[in-house]
């Protein structure tokens, strides 16, 4: 398999591309992108959008481009995109899909854990790539991290069948987040440091 690295500013649009294959079906962001026919397209402006804007220190690939996981470190604050300074562009990427998605941040930010944590803001595996163990590995510098260094880690599952995959790596769920008028159910995971093993 292709080894996992550190993203450059150069594997910002093709991961952006990727990351829209990837989150195409995922329930947050059919309700917030309703519209098959432009979801891939406008998906993928959304993530060349936000990613653009955004500190990569602890972001990862592979040399194929096919996964990414987007980290934010214990020492940054979780700014959801619908506050960040590419409001005014996403508005006119989502029209009236914005105050659909500003009601799931808001519904997440209201739980995120004030403890020191690393955050996992994104993953996502390109679905022709999928079941190669990508976003394991992708996940694994930070967990190692993690673990070394005594740190927590959190997410949001947005999709109920990838709760058993985050479990298997040492998160547990902690809550659900029901999104109001309509939204879908998110699943709040936390992961304690692991003792090594051995």
């Amino acid at each position: 398999m292709d080894a996992i690295r550190l993203m450059t500013v150069d594997d910002l649009e093709p991961i952006a591309a990727m990351m829209a294959r990837a989150f195409y079906d995922d329930p947050l962001q059919v309700w917030v992108v309703p519209d098959d026919d432009t979801r891939l397209e406008t998906l993928h402006r959304v993530f060349a959008a936000e990613t653009e804007s955004e500190d990569p220190n602890y972001w990862y690939t592979d040399t194929a481009r096919a996964c990414a996981a987007f980290w934010l470190d214990p020492e940054s604050t979780f700014i959801p995109a619908t506050s960040g300074d590419n409001v005014d562009v996403l508005g006119e990427l989502l029209g009236d899909g914005l105050e659909r998605l500003r009601l799931a941040m808001d519904a997440m930010v209201a739980v995120h854990p004030s403890t020191p944590h690393f955050y996992l803001e994104g993953l996502g595996t390109d679905p022709l790539r999928q079941r190669e163990g990508r976003a394991s590995a992708a996940v694994r510098p930070i967990l190692d991290e993690c673990d070394r260094d005594s740190i927590p880690a959190y997410l949001e599952a947005t999709k109920e069948r990838n709760v058993p995959f985050y479990e298997r790596r040492g998160f547990r769920v902690t809550g659900t987040i029901d999104v109001p008028n309509g939204g879908p159910r998110l699943w709040t995971m936390w992961r304690d440091p692991q003792p090594k093993r051995g």
